[in-house]
């Protein structure tokens, strides 16, 4: 649920949860990772929301990761299971995972830690000029849980992955574009419209579809074969989609040539 530290924007189909500490860069918390997960399951039950945006307050950082003031009072056990399997990190991540319909990430200034790993699991990312991404744990001299490194590797790849880890460094925007980190990049002050533009053209697409393509990707990226019961729900998927109102609607649209009215049945 939307929180102080989690706000939540609707505009028709589309929904903006933003980090919400600026006064300390959005340094994420176990409450509000919690709040994500809770307010992205909400989102999917309902069924309405065709495209998501998740974004930081203010202008200088998506989120800086975690809160490092406040985990320094927790005990060693206690701050790895942030971040551990279990733990509001990747719960968060996984509704990110299991959302529905594409995710996206604006990303303004820092996107540090577990910030640039929350980032990362979104399906696309959108960057502004000022962007910086890294992953300090080698600086603060902690083990990132194999969880989360094998997540980069299966999204970024290997040598993407060891340079991240490798040298904790901050990476600039351009840079990013280059190592697959950031889909695309735009001014600083345009992010913002430039994320609703993006999804609102998502949003606009056929549900079907768009399920069907996110259900069929996050299955891939688990490896290069389907289980059986998984390519049965995928063959399902898209026989269902073929069979739909807006399967006839999309081809009748482009005969037609005018733009699509999908109502995802």
């Amino acid at each position: 649920m939307p929180t102080d530290e989690l706000l939540l924007e609707r505009r028709g189909a589309i929904a903006a949860l933003t980090l919400n500490r600026p006064e300390v860069s959005n340094a994420l918390t176990e409450s509000m990772l919690v709040s994500l997960r809770e307010t992205l399951i909400e989102l999917a039950s309902e069924g309405t929301t065709r495209a998501a945006i998740l974004k930081g307050a203010g202008d200088r950082a998506f989120s800086v990761g975690m809160d490092l003031k406040a985990m320094s009072e927790y005990t060693p056990a206690e701050g790895l299971r942030l971040i551990s399997p279990g733990g509001p990190l990747l719960a968060a991540i996984a509704a990110i995972e299991e959302y529905p319909y594409p995710v996206l990430a604006a990303i303004n200034g820092y996107a540090l830690g577990a910030a640039c790993e929350l980032a990362v699991s979104c399906d696309l990312r959108l960057g502004a000029l000022n962007a910086l991404m890294g992953m300090p744990p080698a600086r603060i001299g902690i083990v990132y849980p194999a969880e989360g490194i094998e997540r980069f590797v299966r999204i970024l790849g290997l040598a993407v992955t060891r340079r991240l880890f490798y040298t904790a460094e901050r990476f600039g925007a351009d840079r990013l574009l280059e190592m697959g980190m950031l889909d695309s990049v735009v001014e600083s002050d345009d992010l913002e419209e430039c994320a609703w533009d993006l999804a609102a053209a998502l949003a606009s697409y056929a549900p079907l579809s768009m399920k069907g393509h996110k259900r069929i990707l996050a299955a891939l990226a688990k490896g290069p074969a389907l289980p059986p019961g998984e390519a049965d729900e995928i063959a399902y998927l898209a026989s269902e989609a073929m069979r739909s109102d807006d399967a006839a609607e999309g081809m009748r649209a482009f005969v037609e040539k005018r733009p699509p009215d999908f109502k995802g049945s």
